[in-house]
């Protein structure tokens, strides 16, 4: 099968949909992604991405956290690192991939640039979501068990592919742009509870406009690097002849985002950890006990779920984010999850660190899921108390899925949570009233300046002070 062709051919000649439950969607995860991206443009890495592309010169384009500009290039690659910088943006199930912390950050730019309207932004979104879908489909789960984060491997060759859908590549062009995104792609999961783990999302986003740029100047690059010898399944996941039958006759028919949607969090932490916290909550809130009650959490997950969890004793917020037993810690004592528990000193609280030795976490055997990413195997709690009461549930969809949806209300709250207090009010009230209805946006730039802000750099106290500011208040 000619795989990278018939990806090209789709993303530059397939027709806008007008499907309103894949329009929304897609704006949903817009509005989403937008928030994480002001929330994690004052984390401490993200300012340091910025201090790098400081000197590299200014350009026309947006820089999260920043009230200069730069090149597309670097301000994707700033924005990507804003936005996956406190793992609150999106999974994306076909992909095995954070689709918009790699999508926006590098369509935002690009759009600029080109003065794109909201409408032409929401189409290249959802191509390139399509192609996520198709390309880590083609390679997981085994890509995905192998160590690779799919958000800065998978990720840059479909957002290749959605830049170039902004940028009106033709067919040929299209292949050498998501051909360039295969060279460009790269990233391990050992960065994971460090500021490499979102860098990658920055990375991918920069060299997905990099990929798309040079392909619309005419660079030229092998036509079958997804599929062929040495191309990107024989090298990253494993030769197998059966690796991309998903695409016939099913590419873009229902669209990936119609069948699979998307998976924004409702908590600030890896969305491994998500199935087990909503259970967790819920037995809490059903059966009304406390910490001090809990006599030991049992949890089931997934194979690649647990590798991701690699934190049992986390000593930092970025390592707190990969720790499920810190997480369900969090769950026990507070009875919720937000942005001001992963600070260093939150981290190191003794009342949540004495809860984390009574967590347990086990895993499925490897090969239980199978080969295709969008299937789920439930993870498992089981809470045992001091007085001899087990309670035990399960959930196969976390909040935030298609099968367990966030709605407007709950979308509008997490921007509040992310925006308020780093966007001046008027900015937060207009970027809030664009991305409503982005579809009849004129110029993306009538949006990104609105999003102009000095962030400053932390570990995440900036939440921690403006909690305390409101309950003093």
């Amino acid at each position: 099968m000619d795989v990278t062709k018939i990806l090209g051919e789709w993303a530059a000649e397939s027709p806008p949909t007008t499907s309103e439950v894949a329009l929304t969607r897609a704006r949903h995860a817009i509005h989403d992604v937008i928030a994480c991206m002001v929330a994690g443009a004052g984390d401490e890495g993200s300012a340091r991405v910025r201090a790098t592309i400081a000197p590299y010169g200014g350009g026309r384009c947006t820089v999260f956290g920043s009230t200069a500009k730069a090149a597309a290039p670097w301000a994707a690659l700033a924005n990507g690192m804003a936005a996956h910088a406190l793992d609150f943006d999106d999974n994306y199930m076909p992909g095995l991939t954070h689709a918009s912390a790699v999508l926006i950050p590098a369509l935002l730019p690009l759009a600029e640039e080109i003065d794109a309207t909201g409408k032409q932004l929401i189409d290249a979104y959802i191509v390139g979501l399509e192609m996520h879908g198709a390309i880590g489909r083609g390679v997981n789960r085994a890509h995905y068990d192998m160590g690779w984060h799919g958000t800065s491997t998978v990720g840059c060759i479909g957002t290749a592919a959605a830049c170039g859908r902004l940028l009106g590549l033709d067919r040929d062009a299209m292949v050498n742009a998501i051909s360039l995104g295969v060279s460009m792609a790269s990233g391990p999961k050992v960065q994971f509870g460090t500021m490499g783990k979102p860098y990658h999302a920055g990375m991918a986003a920069k060299n997905a406009v990099l990929a798309a740029q040079l392909a619309a100047n005419g660079f030229q690059a092998r036509d079958v690097a997804l599929e062929g010898p040495l191309g990107f399944r024989d090298l990253y996941a494993g030769p197998d002849e059966n690796a991309w039958d998903h695409l016939k006759g099913t590419l873009g028919d229902p669209l990936a985002i119609e069948e699979f949607g998307l998976s924004p969090k409702l908590y600030p932490c890896c969305g491994s950890t998500h199935r087990v916290l909503d259970v967790v909550l819920a037995l809490r809130a059903e059966h009304e006990f406390e910490a001090e009650d809990v006599a030991k959490v049992d949890a089931l997950v997934g194979f690649g779920n647990k590798r991701n969890l690699m934190y049992d004793n986390p000593q930092q917020e970025m390592e707190a984010r990969f720790s499920m037993n810190y997480c369900i810690a969090l769950a026990l004592k507070f009875g919720r999850l937000s942005l001001s528990d992963f600070t260093p000193d939150a981290v190191q609280r003794a009342e949540v660190r004495e809860l984390m030795p009574l967590v347990t976490m086990e895993a499925y055997d490897k090969d239980a899921e199978g080969d295709d990413p969008t299937f789920r195997l439930p993870h498992v709690v089981k809470v045992e108390l001091k007085d001899g009461r087990v309670f035990e549930d399960e959930s196969q969809w976390a909040r935030g899925t298609i099968h367990n949806p966030f709605d407007e209300a709950d979308l509008t709250a997490k921007f509040r949570d992310c925006c308020e207090g780093f966007l001046e009010k008027g900015d937060y009230d207009a970027a809030e009233r664009i991305l409503l209805d982005l579809g009849s946006l004129g110029s993306a730039r009538g949006l990104t300046q609105h999003l102009v802000f000095e962030a400053g750099s932390d570990h995440g106290e900036r939440f921690a002070d403006r909690y305390d500011t409101m309950a003093a208040e």
